[in-house]
């Protein structure tokens, strides 16, 4: 009994060190809309693509993180929005080879020019990669409608009991 306590202590331990570790998710599988002229405030309103990133955009201008930011803050390189992620051309198959910058350097000027194109956003507070592709952007004043497709990433909880239930069912086996 003491090596299965044992065991599943050292097993979750492990599975703490790995959750801090820089994760890649790839794919675009997850479909995100915005239909516009909502209350940003509520969560069916933003992506919450992890507890630090929730991305939203108001009825102009570009997209923030409004998990750390509480407006869209500028353009071009001097436009950290949204907060807590950089951007790339590509796809995570070479997620550790492209060149990242800020969301508004990356489009310089022309959010439209995203359209149907494979871009990867580094999520920092969380170390994480995913695939992203936007598919719908409106102009200014049009109620900020605009829609993209990207990586799922599992809900930390699901990977929690997966992880504590194959760890309890090893343990049955022997």
């Amino acid at each position: 009994m003491k090596n299965a306590i044992t065991t599943l202590v050292a097993g979750v331990c492990s599975f703490a060190s790995v959750s801090n570790a820089e994760t890649v998710f790839s794919g675009l599988d997850f479909s995100y809309h915005y239909a516009g002229f909502g209350d940003l405030s509520l969560e069916e309103n933003q992506d919450r693509i992890t507890d630090n990133v929730w991305i939203v955009r108001g009825t102009m201008r570009g997209v923030f993180n409004i998990a750390q930011e509480p407006f869209y803050q500028g353009s071009g390189s001097f436009g950290p929005s949204p907060l807590g992620t950089l951007w790339a051309y590509g796809t995570t198959a070479d997620y550790d080879t492209l060149s990242y910058t800020t969301w508004a350097d990356l489009h310089d000027g022309h959010p439209p020019g995203l359209l149907d194109t494979n871009v990867v956003v580094h999520l920092l507070d969380d170390d994480i990669y995913i695939d992203l592709m936007f598919t719908q952007w409106e102009g200014n004043g049009n109620g900020g409608e605009f829609a993209y497709v990207r990586s799922n990433i599992p809900s930390p909880g699901s990977t929690s009991l997966l992880l504590v239930g194959g760890l309890i069912a090893s343990r049955r086996r022997r």
